[in-house]
């Protein structure tokens, strides 16, 4: 069961490990990456990083969605992280099913507006975002779960 979902460049960190997969009761954690998934030193680093007891996949976007029936049956509280938006709308637009994503930390970039203190997005992150909230998706900033949430749908 798809418990959290996040985006945030730096996938698997302080913040992950230990507020978000401990509030959530997270069994599993799903890292959606296409660079991570092909880099073997990162795939090493991120399985170092778990939090000790949960389970770490490390999947392309197409990997993952050719595993959405998979993903969708396993028993535990699942964490999905992405490193950007446009590997989240692709994964969202094949399953359908999510209903809030958590943005955790997209950097600065030329042309970026900011939205928060660690979300800026460029025009074409902005375009993906609008096109996740179309779906019915609930956009929201967050750092960690004892901060204020911050809706983003409105603001796109």
């Amino acid at each position: 069961m798809i418990k959290f979902c996040r985006i945030d460049h730096r996938l698997l960190h302080g913040q992950v490990i230990f507020s978000w997969t401990k509030s959530e009761g997270i069994e599993r954690i799903i890292v959606i990456d296409d660079m991570a998934a092909n880099d073997e030193f990162k795939k090493m680093s991120l399985s170092l990083s778990k939090p000790t007891g949960v389970k770490l996949n490390i999947f392309s976007v197409d990997t993952a969605i050719k595993n959405i029936s998979k993903i969708k049956k396993l028993p535990e509280k699942v964490m999905l992280i992405f490193g950007n938006t446009h590997s989240t709308l692709l994964f969202a637009k094949e399953y359908k099913d999510l209903k809030q994503i958590n943005y955790g930390g997209i950097p600065e970039k030329e042309g970026s507006k900011k939205f928060s203190n660690t979300i800026a997005l460029t025009d074409k992150e902005i375009q993906e975002s609008k096109e996740l909230s179309d779906m019915g998706i609930n956009l929201y900033m967050q750092q960690i779960p004892t901060t204020k949430k911050e809706e983003l749908n409105d603001k796109l």
